[in-house]
């Protein structure tokens, strides 16, 4: 049911019961807030989100987090009341704050500071020394705690203790010697503690693996997708130089809300070391640089093929093509052509991450980003983490050839399979023991550089987007579209969207999708669950 009122003089219409922060938030007005957080609901102790509520007996003040529209409101967000109270606030948040902003992690998103420029701007004017607290208190494996720059909005006591259900921080003491800290002899271990310091307003929480690494207005965010795991939350990433600095969620209500788990965000070390930059055959013994023309060449070779021309038609040696389930729906579908039409060979998605656990929240037991995907494709996932590769191998013999794509880590798992081999050869763009056995190796990309659709367990479509620029490696999708091209004289595709196109048009499972304009939270498969 709706009901009228009246924000700033604008009269329309809100659904009755629903928050008055939130009501002015969906039509562009920002009320200034500290401990209400939409993921987390109203609290009402920082009293920043006051507004003026018009009476028949006059105005008077009101927190907007606390109060539900209800018919004929008025209400005025910006009346000099309204200013004066937040100034208030902001002042007396400030006067036992640090003045630390330069080395903060916090400066250039800080809330503290924004409000400071927007509702005071004045200079402080007490005269007593300020109270000291904590600072650089180490309090788990993930986080660093400031008590002198908290401003008690209670925003992680309760993420901890209402979302991840691991109540590990608390609120001591009383007044202005009231400080967040942990439970006697106990550490922050929640597996979502890095939810904390997106929460936190201020910089009294800072991330262990970003402390101190990058002022925050350098760095360069990239909506993309989390490949740790099969839930396949919508993240940003945050780059600079080329480099992966933090990983942090991004709204997604169909998927994971406002939150990620600790395992997701630090996945990206990988990313920015022990990488493959050039192309490289083996022979010998000996490692031999080419171009990525000659790959082409080398492939068909090993693949039993003249190393030019058109072929008149598949294989007859024997060959597997095998995927790591964390390779986009993109590289997988054009693996299976090359398997069916040209090699007459299997193709194969591994799930090789270990697995970890599925819990109340977010995170799932199956680590690979495209198993689901794989399975629409209507390709055979292996469990490879588990030992049950023996079919296989013996499928491959001691003279297959092995085409490994995208096993950019826990390749080591696969090892039955590249130890057994033949030949080996790896598109890949990190080194480890599948590159140093192949006999020939392409670099290819991380989830942190290329442009691909990968599908949850609940059978969500979503787009990896390039956060970095890698000129020496290339996308798995083009090394395989070149190679089909080469062996059967087929023009190759214009672009990403042109093999997108055909795979919503050729898969039934992916009919009556659009994934050339797939939005940034995605699109549901038909037939697939909604997300709970």
């Amino acid at each position: 049911m709706s009901v009228n009122i009246t924000i700033n003089g604008r009269k329309l219409q809100a659904l009755e019961g629903a928050l008055l922060i939130d009501v002015c938030r969906e039509i562009g007005i920002h009320i200034p807030n500290f401990c209400y957080h939409p993921g987390l609901g109203p609290d009402g102790n920082c009293r920043m989100c006051q507004v003026d509520f018009v009476g028949p007996r006059g105005n008077k003040l009101g927190i907007s987090c606390k109060t539900t529209v209800a018919e004929g409101m008025e209400v005025l967000t910006d009346s000099e009341a309204a200013k004066s109270a937040r100034a208030s606030v902001e002042e007396m948040l400030l006067l036992n704050h640090p003045l630390d902003c330069p080395i903060c992690d916090k400066a250039g998103e800080c809330t503290l500071q924004d409000y400071y420029m927007e509702h005071d701007l004045q200079p402080g004017r007490q005269d007593f020394t300020r109270f000291r607290k904590d600072k650089a208190k180490d309090i788990g494996p993930t986080l660093i705690l400031d008590q002198e720059r908290c401003v008690l909005c209670d925003r992680c006591v309760r993420f901890l203790r209402d979302i991840a259900k691991d109540e590990q921080l608390y609120i001591a003491g009383r007044g202005h010697e009231a400080y967040i800290t942990t439970f006697p002899g106990q550490d922050v271990t929640s597996p979502y503690s890095l939810n904390t310091v997106d929460l936190c307003p201020v910089g009294a929480l800072t991330a262990k693996d970003f402390r101190f690494n990058s002022a925050t207005w350098f760095l360069k965010s990239t909506n993309s997708v989390c490949t740790t795991c099969a839930r396949g939350c919508s993240m940003e990433v945050q780059t600079k130089k080329d480099q992966v600095y933090r990983i942090r969620p991004r709204f997604n209500s169909e998927v994971n809300g406002y939150w990620s788990c600790d395992e997701g965000r630090l996945n990206y070390e990988f990313v920015n070391k022990d990488r493959v930059h050039t192309p490289f055959v083996r022979r010998s013994g000996e490692i031999f640089e080419c171009s990525i023309e000659e790959v082409f060449a080398e492939m068909r070779t090993l693949f039993g093929f003249k190393p030019a021309g058109r072929i008149e038609g598949p294989s007859s040696k024997k060959a597997l093509v095998l995927l790591s389930a964390t390779c986009t729906l993109e590289e997988m579908f054009l693996a299976r052509r090359l398997a069916k039409e040209c090699l007459n060979a299997p193709a194969m998605v591994a799930r090789h991450v270990p697995d970890g656990v599925d819990d109340h929240l977010l995170r799932r037991a199956d680590h690979h980003a495209n198993a689901r995907g794989a399975e629409m494709l209507g390709l055979s996932v292996i469990d490879a983490q588990v030992g049950k590769t023996g079919d296989v191998v013996a499928t491959l013999g001691n003279d297959g050839v092995l085409l490994a794509i995208g096993f950019n880590q826990h390749a080591e798992t696969i090892a039955p399979l590249w130890q057994r081999a033949g030949k080996v050869i790896a598109l890949s763009g990190c080194k480890s023991g599948l590159t140093e056995r192949a006999d020939l190796v392409a670099p290819g990309l991380t989830f942190a550089e290329k442009e691909g659709l990968v599908v949850n367990f609940e059978g969500q479509v979503q787009q990896l987007r390039p956060a970095i620029e890698n000129p020496k490696g290339e996308t798995e999708w083009r090394i395989l579209d070149g190679l089909i091209g080469s062996l059967t004289g087929s023009a190759t595709h214009a672009s990403v969207a042109h093999l997108r196109k055909e795979i919503q048009d050729s898969v039934p499972a992916f009919s009556g999708l659009d994934l050339v304009r797939n939005s940034l939270t995605g699109v549901r498969a038909a037939g697939q669950p909604v997300a709970s």
